[in-house]
């Protein structure tokens, strides 16, 4: 369900930058992770060792040593870790840079696919060269890198090099030419001016082949307004249930507040899922039914009827009458609130009922009436007069 999204092409390179994680791999001079950089115009990735536990902070320090200094900072970070994570991370590495600047975060989980890809050539590429033990691709992720942004990109038709920095590098065993050519710097300019609107033309049309392919098997996403009533999906939702396969698999029903993108919404969340950001993808919500089991859900109550100026309930049933206190009181089930709306009330709250009171006691005259048990109730029947209250239900 729902369509294909991709992002926007960015203007620059390395102004969009993505940030994934190859965790649980075997332990090789201390690491177990790989943590992988693309940039979203031209492709290039780097490929960093690390730990599976690596927070925010340390996520923000292993891009200042091994990204910024290269690239600079980016306008925005996509991840699939969350958009929780994107925020830290780009709060922790402004912190180290000594820069207060807010910018835009961007978590696309359904769009954000280079990143699973770059993932499994990685894998392929140390799956095929490390050792038996597997305790040396580490040593390995050098020549993994030069070698992926080495190779011609399917989507741009240009090796990753080319589009970041204007030339392949040599490698030892390129045929040595006969001329030497040499360009200017505003050559140079409009070569790789060139080269880049090429690029994205080709990653315009790459995603738009994507987006075709993907949607042909996919209905779009439903539309959600403000006010509507929306399950969550709970896969990705850490609960305090013991069993993961028994728990729910959506939570709620919660409110939509508003919709902060094509197919992004901001739910209203109860304060026990205060630690989770409110803004979920559509892929994530169900619509909630009205009344999904009929009978299950009670109806609103009607709205009182006004007589004398006076609010009053309507009164279905008189059930039972007792004397407490030395008053007379009454059980009574009040219309619309189903089996539930059956309340002990004194004699003044169903003074507009008294058709209803006077078919109860002809049907059974031995329970406690005006006439038996309580004096009083002439005066009071005939002078006070209020909404009834709930005060309690029936024993």
């Amino acid at each position: 369900m729902g369509q294909l999204h991709p992002l926007p092409i960015p203007e620059g390179r390395w102004s969009v930058v993505s940030v994934d994680f190859i965790v649980e791999l075997p332990k090789a001079h201390g690491y177990d992770a790989v943590m992988v950089v693309v940039d979203s115009v031209g492709k290039r990735a780097h490929f960093i060792p690390t730990h599976t536990t690596c927070t925010a902070l340390g996520t923000a320090n292993l891009y200042r040593k091994h990204v910024w200094k290269l690239h600079g900072l980016p306008d925005a970070f996509v991840s699939d870790c969350g958009p929780q994570f994107v925020t830290e991370f780009t709060r922790e590495l402004y912190r180290l840079l000594g820069i207060k600047l807010s910018t835009s975060m961007a978590y696309h989980p359904q769009s954000d696919g280079q990143m699973e890809r770059v993932n499994q050539e990685l894998e392929q590429y140390l799956r095929v060269f490390c050792s038996k033990w597997r305790d040396d691709w580490d040593d390995l992720l050098p020549e993994a890198e030069f070698q992926y942004n080495n190779h011609i990109h399917s989507a741009t038709k240009y090796t990753l090099f080319m589009l970041d920095i204007g030339w392949n590098p040599r490698m030892g065993f390129e045929p040595r030419p006969l001329n030497s050519n040499n360009e200017t710097a505003n050559e140079f300019f409009e070569r790789m001016k060139l080269v880049q609107e090429e690029a994205k033309v080709a990653l315009a049309k790459a995603k738009d082949n994507m987006a075709r392919y993907y949607d042909q098997r996919r209905i779009p996403a439903p539309e959600y307004k403000p006010g509507d009533c929306v399950y969550l999906d709970a896969s990705d939702i850490e609960t305090k249930h013991p069993s993961k396969k028994l728990s729910h698999r959506y939570l709620g029903p919660y409110t939509v507040e508003r919709q902060v993108g094509p197919l992004a919404y901001k739910l209203r969340l109860p304060r026990s899922m205060s630690h989770l950001h409110p803004v979920f993808n559509a892929v994530k919500l169900r619509l909630a039914p009205l009344d999904p089991i009929p009978g299950r859900r009670a109806r609103p109550p009607p709205p009182p009827t006004l007589i004398n100026n006076k609010e009053w309930f309507d009164v279905e049933d008189i059930l039972d009458s007792r004397i407490f206190r030395r008053k007379l009181q009454y059980k009574v089930k009040w219309k619309g609130l189903r089996l539930r709306g059956r309340f002990l009330e004194p004699v003044e709250n169903v003074a507009h009922a008294r058709d209803l009171v006077r078919e109860f006691h002809r049907r059974i005259p031995t329970l406690p009436s005006r006439s038996r048990g309580c004096s009083s109730w002439t005066r009071r029947f005939s002078v006070r007069a209020r909404a009834p209250v709930h005060r309690g239900a029936a024993p």
